[in-house]
């Protein structure tokens, strides 16, 4: 019987260790950028992100943070990535992306659809329109508006 109820009650952990709910959320991206502060105004300026303090000390870096309160961390590196594919990309999304174009134009800062056609906005296949832009060192950002 004791055999039995230690089965019954392994049993019953492993099931439960097994369907236990991970409670995955995002903290933050880093990204190694060669200029911190063309990086940092970038991200200030164009995306609307706060800076935030560099609580870790360390390698030169800038944090920041948008108006969820997700963060980017970005790293100063001498050497960076030489060229970035678009399928690598981050994605955020705007209440109203002709607004948000205009805020790119008024900047001087092109875009594309994802073809790569200049000042073309992307209709995708779920209704929602994207736009693709750079960062000073070359992350693609798509800016959508998904609801």
């Amino acid at each position: 019987m004791k055999i039995f109820t230690f089965v019954i009650i392994l049993f019953s952990l492993m099931v439960n260790a097994q369907t236990k709910k991970i409670n995955l959320k995002i903290d933050h991206q880093a990204l190694l950028v060669n200029d911190l502060k063309k990086s940092g105004d970038f991200y200030i300026k164009v995306l609307g992100f706060q800076e935030i303090e560099n609580a870790s000390g360390g390698s030169p870096k800038r944090w920041f943070k948008n108006s969820e309160g997700k963060e980017i961390h970005l790293i100063y590196r001498e050497k960076t990535v030489d060229e970035l594919p678009k399928d690598i990309h981050m994605a955020y999304k705007v209440d109203d992306l002709i607004s948000f174009i205009d805020h790119l134009k008024n900047l001087g800062i092109e875009f594309s659809d994802w073809p790569g056609n200049k000042n073309k906005v992307q209709l995708r296949e779920d209704g929602f329109n994207q736009i693709y832009i750079q960062d000073p060192t070359g992350y693609w950002i798509e800016i959508n508006d998904v609801k």
